[in-house]
C-alpha cells in the first residue's frame, strides 16, 4: 500500500540525486548510476500511484501536518501522475542520449546536478497544491535551466541565454505579483480553497472581487510566456537550437508543458470556474492565441532549412493544439489537450534526439549538406519516420487520437466559433506533414552527395548505442499510446473531471466535506454576499445532515 506521505519522494529523490551528483562531481560513471536510479525510481513510483488512485482518486499530504489551506498541500491526482510519468520517461531518454553526445568537460562539470534539480522542479510543479509553491517550483526549474542552457559557453549559446534569462525573470516578476494580488483578493493561495471560494462567489450572484479578471490575465501572460503561445513564443526558436542536443530535447519535452500544466490546473478550477465561463474573456484570449500560434509558427517551420529550427518552430506550432483544448473548456476538449500533451512530450523529444543522431552521422543538420541517411542509418530512418508521422497525426499513430478529440469538439461547438480553430488545426497538420516530408526527403531519401558521405564521423559506431536506446524507448512509448489509446483517453478524461466538478479535489485537500459544506452554507444565506473577511478567516459553516447534498 502506497502511503500518501510518500508523495514527497517524487521531489525528494531527484533533489537527493542532485546533491549526490554534486558531491560526486568528476566521477562520471557513478553520477550516471545515481541519475539512472533516480529517474527509474520516480517512474515506478508514479506508475504505482497512478494505478492506486485511478479512477478518480486524489492522494494528498500536508507538510508539517498543518491543515489546508494554512500549510503546504502536496497533491497527486491522475493529471499529476500522468505528467510525472511522461516527464521522467523523457528525462530518462535524454539522459541516456547525453552519455554519448555531451563533451566530457561538460558532463564532468555541472550537467548531472543541474539535470536532476531541473527534474525536481518539474515534478514539484505537478504535485504542488498552491499558487505560491507553483511559483517556487517554476523558479527551481528555471534556475536549473539557466545553468543547463549555458553549458558549453559558446558565443551563440550565451547570446541566446541572456535573452532567455531576461524574459523569464520578467515572467517570474509578474508571477509573484499575481500570486500576491490573488492572496490580497481571496485571502488564500491554495488551489482547493480558491476553487471553493470561487464557487461560493458564483452562487452568491455578486461576482468576483474587483480586479479578479485582471489578475487572471496577468497570470495567463506568465503561463503563456512559459508555454510559448503567440505572441510570446519568439524567444524559443533562437534559444533551443543552441543547446547541446540532449539538453535541447529535455527542454522541448518539458519546459513548455509546465506552462500548459499551470493553465490546466489553475484556470478551470479558479479563474474560469464552471459558473464563470459564459462571461470570462480569458477563453477568447486563449483561443485567439492558440490559433495564431498554430498557423504562424508552422508556416515559419516550412520555410526553414535547419532541422533544429524546423523542429523548434513545429514544437511552438503544436503548443497551439493544447491552447485549443483549454480554450474550449469542455470535458473532451481538456481530455484531448492532456492526451495530446502527453504524446507531444514524447514525440518532440524523440525528434530532437533523432536530430542529434542525424548531426553525428551526417555531419550537419543543414538540409543542404546532409543526405542519403536511409542507407547509412536505416534504423534511424525508421525511428524518425514513425515519430514524424505521429506528430503529423497520421492514423493510427498517437497524434491522431488527440487531434481527433480536439477537432471533433471544435466542430461540435460551431455556435461558439471554435470551428475556426478546428479548420486551423487541420491546416496546421497538413503544413506539419510538408515540414516533416521535407526533412525526410532531403536528409534521408535523397541520394548521398560527396560532401555528406565524407562527413561520416567516428560516432557511427557502437558508442551511439545509448542514444539509440533513448530514441527507441520514446518511439515505442508513442506507439504504445496509440495501441492503448482508448485506455489513455479514459485516463485523461478521468484526470480532467476536476475542471467541471472540483468537489473530489477540494474534499481531498480541505477535508471534512469542505465542498458540500460550502454549497449548503451558501444556499442557506438569506442575502448572499462575498464577505472577504469571512473568506480570509476561513469560517466554516455547519453541515446539515438532514438535507440532501448536491455538489
Amino acid at each position: 500500500m502506497l502511503r500518501p506521505d510518500l508523495i514527497v519522494l517524487l521531489v525528494v529523490i531527484p533533489m537527493a540525486a542532485g546533491i549526490l551528483t554534486t558531491l560526486l562531481r568528476g566521477w562520471v560513471a557513478v553520477q550516471r548510476l545515481v541519475g539512472l536510479f533516480s529517474l527509474v525510481s520516480i517512474i515506478f513510483l508514479a506508475v504505482g500511484y497512478l494505478l492506486h488512485i485511478y479512477p478518480g482518486g486524489v492522494e494528498t499530504t500536508q507538510a508539517g501536518d498543518w491543515p489546508a489551506p494554512f500549510g503546504i498541500s502536496i497533491v497527486l491526482d491522475e493529471l499529476s501522475a500522468l505528467l510525472i510519468i511522461a516527464a521522467n520517461v523523457v528525462g530518462l531518454c535524454c539522459y541516456l542520449h547525453a552519455f554519448t553526445s555531451l563533451e566530457d568537460k561538460i558532463e564532468r562539470d555541472w550537467f548531472h546536478p543541474l539535470f536532476h534539480l531541473m527534474m525536481m522542479g518539474v515534478n514539484y510543479c505537478f504535485i504542488t497544491g498552491d499558487l505560491f509553491n507553483l511559483f517556487v517550483a517554476f523558479e527551481i526549474t528555471l534556475m536549473a535551466s539557466y545553468g543547463l542552457i549555458c553549458l558549453g559557453a559558446t558565443r551563440q549559446q550565451l547570446t541566446q541565454a541572456y535573452k532567455y534569462v531576461m524574459l523569464n525573470l520578467i515572467g517570474s516578476t509578474f508571477f509573484v505579483l499575481g500570486a500576491g494580488l490573488v492572496y490580497g483578493l481571496m485571502g488564500t493561495l491554495n488551489f482547493a480553497d480558491l476553487a471553493r471560494l470561487t464557487h461560493e462567489a458564483a452562487l452568491n450572484g455578486e461576482g468576483m472581487p474587483a480586479g479578479f479578471e485582471a489578475v487572471a490575465i496577468m497570470l495567463f501572460f506568465v503561463f503563456a510566456l512559459k508555454a510559448a503561445l503567440f505572441p510570446l513564443w519568439f524567444w524559443l526558436p533562437d534559444t533551443y537550437h543552441t543547446c547541446p542536443i540532449a539538453i535541447g530535447a529535455l527542454f522541448v519535452g518539458l519546459l513548455t508543458k509546465v506552462g500548459i500544466y499551470a493553465m490546466l490546473r489553475v484556470f478551470p478550477m479558479v479563474f474560469i470556474a464552471p459558473e464563470l465561463r459564459e462571461t470570462s474573456p480569458i477563453l477568447t484570449i486563449i483561443a485567439v492565441g492558440a490559433g495564431l500560434t498554430m498557423i504562424l509558427a508552422i508556416i515559419a517551420a516550412v520555410a526553414m532549412q535547419n532541422i533544429r529550427r524546423i523542429l523548434a518552430l513545429t514544437l511552438v506550432s503544436h503548443i497551439g493544439y493544447l491552447g485549443f483544448g483549454i480554450a474550449m473548456m469542455t470535458p473532451d476538449g481538456l481530455a484531448g489537450a492532456v492526451y495530446y500533451m502527453l504524446q507531444h512530450m514524447v514525440v518532440m523529444a524523440a525528434l530532437f534526439l533523432c536530430c542529434g543522431l542525424i548531426e553525428r552521422i551526417g555531419g550537419s543538420d543543414d538540409l543542404s549538406r546532409v543526405s542519403g541517411l536511409h542507407r547509412r542509418a536505416p534504423y534511424l530512418s525508421v525511428l524518425f519516420l514513425v515519430a514524424a508521422m505521429s506528430l503529423v497525426g497520421l492514423p493510427p499513430l498517437s497524434g491522431f487520437y488527440g487531434k481527433l478529440l480536439l477537432i471533433r469538439e471544435g466542430f461540435a461547438l460551431v455556435d461558439k466559433g471554435y470551428w475556426v480553430l478546428s479548420v486551423t488545426s487541420l491546416l496546421t497538420g497538413i503544413l506539419t506533414m510538408i515540414a516533416m516530408i521535407k526533412i525526410w526527403a532531403l536528409a534521408f531519401w535523397s541520394p548521398p552527395v560527396r560532401e555528406a558521405a565524407s562527413a561520416v564521423t567516428k560516432d557511427t559506431g557502437s558508442n551511439l548505442a545509448p542514444a539509440y536506446v533513448g530514441v527507441t524507448v520514446l518511439v515505442l512509448g508513442s506507439i504504445s499510446m496509440a495501441l492503448g489509446a482508448e485506455m489513455v483517453i479514459g485516463m485523461t478524461r478521468s484526470a480532467t473531471v476536476y475542471a467541471g466538478d472540483p468537489s473530489v479535489y477540494v474534499n481531498a485537500v480541505m477535508g471534512n466535506n469542505a465542498w458540500e459544506s460550502s454549497v449548503i452554507a451558501t444556499h442557506e444565506m438569506q442575502a448572499p454576499t462575498l464577505d472577504i473577511d469571512t473568506i480570509a478567516g476561513h469560517v466554516e459553516q455547519p453541515h446539515r445532515h438532514d438535507e440532501e447534498v448536491h455538489p
